[in-house]
């Protein structure tokens, strides 16, 4: 699943005449004290550990008046203002929309304002939306690189690749130095790849033509269960012990799915393992050829159609910023990756399936579509079982 870290337009906001703009300050790794064992986050899906940002001051009293239609309401607006920042960074996205949106009204033409309005709409997902303030903020103020970035993973995300590459080839065009300018440019190239490729209907009933295009691969019947083996990841930055149970439910959903034709099962001796599972905190351990885009990385050894063996690898932290992944980003992650080791080889293009190929994960949910499930069930629903009969007499 691709994982970049969207930027939220954070600090405080500089309003002008012309143009709203916010600057945000580096984020630190926020490391346990020497000889401490890092506490775990609630169970509950943790947020990332907020950072102090720096205050940027206010312009003055007459500047504001030409942004806000309220006298005197400077105050208000670097309240609701802060607030929904502070939301935003909790994976509050419906309470930041409330503040945010009274900040617009309040403010409609500060660039920053309408850039974080767009970010909660993105993750609550309402693309549309999302799409239209990432642009109004864009007419306030075009030097504004969080902006472009997020506009193009929206259109990303609605499968409008078109779009997206436009957005993504801006966002380099003027910030070649970025950190982010290695993904992009990979995420790019993704996308000007399945251009004009034939693709599986986004709204039929599954997207099987589409992970079969390169082949169809799944495991034998008589390699079931399948056996799985998670490497400890207990010196791994980011890693806690219940991700193993997140992994595990992942495979069980997809067995599930399969109408009970793949089952799994753990094991504690990796050299019986069917499927090698582990953890780390580096990028670049999840790319394939180079390329920085899934939150991990899932490989298959075949012969003919047959899956021999599998190896899987998932990203314990945010792919360019500190802090903690939440359960269910995830879940997300795993519930991609382990599709992809059981012979989902391709992606989706409908932008609510667990499979679905893309930047933003918003509009993905952490459990399995109806198309996810009936393109499992479609992929494994030619095994012909022995009748109880025909088992016994042999």
């Amino acid at each position: 699943m691709l994982a970049l870290a969207f930027l939220i337009a954070s600090g405080f906001f500089r309003l002008e005449a012309q143009a709203g703009q916010v600057t945000s300050a580096p984020k630190k790794a926020i490391l346990p004290p020497a000889g401490k064992k890092a506490q775990e986050p609630p169970e509950v899906s943790p947020s990332p550990m907020p950072i102090p940002m720096p205050k940027e001051k206010l312009e003055s009293d007459e500047e504001l008046s030409k942004n806000a239609p309220v006298k005197d309401s400077e105050q208000t607006v670097r309240q609701l203002f802060s607030e929904g920042v502070e939301l935003l960074k909790k994976n509050r996205a419906y309470e930041a929309r409330e503040c945010l949106e009274k900040a617009a009204y309040l403010a409609p033409r500060s660039a920053g304002i309408h850039c974080n309005l767009g970010l909660a709409y993105q993750n609550s997902g309402n693309i549309n939306k999302a799409i239209g303030e990432f642009e109004t903020a864009l007419k306030l103020s075009t030097a504004m690189p969080e902006a472009t970035l997020n506009l193009a993973g929206c259109y990303q995300s609605v499968g409008d690749n078109e779009n997206a590459i436009n957005w993504y080839g801006k966002y380099l065009e003027e910030n070649p130095k970025s950190v982010q300018s290695k993904q992009v440019e990979d995420i790019m190239e993704a996308l000007k790849k399945s251009l004009g490729r034939g693709e599986s209907d986004p709204h039929g009933p599954d997207y099987y033509s589409s992970i079969s295009k390169e082949g169809i691969y799944r495991w034998a019947q008589e390699r079931m269960p399948l056996r799985i083996y998670i490497e400890p990841g207990l010196d791994v930055v980011g890693y806690f012990a219940r991700f193993d149970s997140v992994l595990l439910d992942a495979f069980n959903e997809w067995c599930k799915a399969s109408g009970g034709n793949v089952s799994v099962t753990r094991v504690d001796n990796q050299n019986q393992a069917d499927i090698f599972c582990s953890w780390t905190s580096n990028p670049e351990e999840v790319t394939v050829s180079g390329t920085q885009g899934e939150r991990g990385s899932a490989r298959i050894i075949a012969k003919g159609n047959n899956i021999l063996r599998a190896t899987l690898k998932i990203l314990t932290k945010p792919f360019l910023e500190d802090g903690y992944l939440s359960d269910d980003d995830m879940k997300k992650a795993c519930l991609h990756e382990v599709g992809h080791v059981l012979g989902l080889q391709g992606h989706s293009n409908n932008n609510h399936d667990v499979m679905f190929f893309t930047v933003d994960t918003s509009t993905v949910w952490p459990v399995l579509t109806k198309r996810d499930k009936a393109t499992m069930s479609r992929l494994y629903g030619r095994f012909v079982k022995k009748p109880e009969s025909a088992a016994a007499s042999n």
